[in-house]
């Protein structure tokens, strides 16, 4: 039983590791101190509520240290501390230009920033007969882009377009029940953590 818990917290090293063949984080901005914000880069073709519940999403998840980051920092030996600096109104931005990155950098001290564009937030529903069973999906897909920029200079770091799906069925005899399905804001933000989740990883696999 020994062994297998060794072998576990090995292959969770490992992934942890993943990012090595590229250059982290710290040391690209030269600091042990990672601080950071989440702007949105607004688009017209999503409804702000689902964006501000994107950068939501994203903050949230970023606060949560993995414990492959734990034990990555162990085996190196070298902490990086990471701030992530929050406000109660969605900081937009109007281009992710070099020039908006580092004036945003230097009016909230932050040596990175992180730039979400939510590209698609869908949502569907559909009814199939199954026998004598009516079965109702809902679905909700996004589709966000999310890019880490080092402040001084406005260079991009890395970035990507994360996806996050989400999904929930009911089936009833006779009659068509949707009373257990969750609401389709509930199945978007299921989706959107989804995303946050995946680029997360990344982020911290990358400090």
């Amino acid at each position: 039983m020994r062994g297998v818990y060794l072998l576990v917290l090995v292959l969770i090293f490992l992934t942890g590791c993943a990012s090595t063949t590229k250059t982290p984080i710290h040391k690209i901005i030269n600091s042990d101190i990672v601080r950071t914000k989440v702007v949105l880069l607004e688009r017209d073709n999503v409804e702000f509520a689902y964006q501000k519940a994107a950068v939501r999403a994203f903050e949230a998840e970023l606060l949560k240290k993995p414990v492959t980051f734990a034990i990555r920092s162990t085996f190196s030996g070298k902490e990086i501390d990471f701030v992530l600096i929050t406000r109660k109104e969605v900081q937009k931005i109007p281009a992710e230009i070099p020039q908006e990155i580092v004036r945003i950098g230097e009016e909230s001290d932050i040596n990175t920033l992180i730039v979400l564009e939510p590209l698609k937030v869908n949502f569907s529903e559909g009814s199939s007969k199954r026998g004598e069973e009516f079965c109702v999906t809902r679905r909700a897909e996004v589709l966000i882009g999310a890019k880490v920029f080092e402040t001084k200079t406005g260079n991009l770091i890395f970035g990507g377009v994360y996806e996050g799906k989400a999904k929930a069925r009911q089936c009833s005899k006779g009659i068509r029940r949707t009373d257990e399905l969750p609401s389709k804001d509930a199945l978007i933000l299921k989706a959107l953590r989804r995303a946050a989740i995946k680029f997360a990883g990344e982020f911290w696999s990358s400090l």
